[in-house]
């Protein structure tokens, strides 16, 4: 849980806001143990599945749809 936190308050601290209520910490490369703030982007709910049980390719084609 603490790791979680701490991702939280470094993306915040990224984007220089509090997470909007729906969105999630997501790290880029699929380590939760690198907190590095390019490693790190806010997600909502929906996308963050996407992108963890799809792949990145269908939260792209998501964001992209016409």
């Amino acid at each position: 849980m603490a790791r979680y936190k701490n991702s939280r308050k470094i993306l915040e601290k990224k984007l220089g806001r509090k997470l909007k209520p729906g969105e999630e910490c997501h790290h880029k490369d699929g380590n939760p143990d690198n907190d590095d703030p390019q490693n790190l982007e806010a997600l909502t709910i929906h996308e963050h599945n996407l992108v963890e049980f799809k792949g990145r390719n269908a939260l792209y084609k998501f964001r992209n749809k016409k």
